[in-house]
């Protein structure tokens, strides 16, 4: 009878380890489970994330890349930095707007390198934008103090001031040549990489901007 006890005893001690023993292994994989399932949905929002501002920052791009060709080619006819032109750059400067409303949804994208290259592009095109209308706004007021200068007849005033004219003309057009150069060497290359985090359909940017920016898309006459 001893030994039936001690069996029995055996026995219970035996189940309750093994029941013990599958509760630890149970809630080890439901954790495990949990976890793995909570890191994969981050990690799904976070490439929904990432692709959603590299989908934005190639709008953007091409957007930039389509209205500087078309202030290029407007700067090219009549009056070089007549309204038609300004209205093109100023449209630029909307654009870098929205970017800078975004700016820092830019963290999303991983790799550090096309952050880089886009905080670049945006500090460069910004930089160019501002030089022009900033130095726009400047001469509309020089030409004005000339006029009033000739009025009072004093030359030497005139001279400083049309001196000072030509100085700002030159740094105008220096900054819309940076505006264009910019365009040219980060639009095409950056979207590559940004379409590659977007999973979005190769397209040809060239072709895009050519195709929107042909004569009939520029106004006959630029300065209406």
């Amino acid at each position: 009878m001893a030994t039936d006890v001690t069996q029995s005893i055996f026995d219970v001690t035996s189940a309750a380890g093994t029941q013990f023993l599958a509760m630890i292994i149970g809630a080890f994989l439901a954790s495990t489970g949990g976890f793995l399932v909570a890191w994969l949905l981050d990690r799904m929002e976070r490439k929904r994330q990432e692709r959603s501002i590299a989908l934005v920052c190639l709008d953007l791009l091409t957007s930039l890349s389509v209205l500087t060709n078309l202030a290029k080619d407007a700067r090219a006819r009549g009056t070089p930095y007549g309204p038609y032109t300004i209205r093109l750059v100023r449209s630029c400067m909307r654009d870098l707007d929205v970017y800078e409303r975004n700016r820092e949804r830019i963290a999303d994208i991983g790799d550090p390198n096309v952050r880089a290259e886009i905080y670049q592009c945006m500090a460069r095109m910004t930089l160019a934008v501002d030089g022009v209308l900033g130095e726009t706004g400047i001469l509309a007021q020089t030409d004005g103090e000339i006029e009033a200068a000739r009025i009072n007849g004093d030359t030497a005033k005139v001279e400083v001031l049309a001196k000072d004219r030509r100085e700002r003309e030159g740094r105008r057009d220096t900054s819309f040549d940076f505006m264009v150069d910019t365009t040219q060497e980060f639009c095409a290359p950056l979207s590559a990489k940004l379409r590659a985090i977007a999973k979005s359909d190769p397209q040809n940017l060239a072709a895009i901007v050519a195709a929107n920016t042909g004569a009939s898309v520029v106004p006959p006459k630029l300065d209406d």
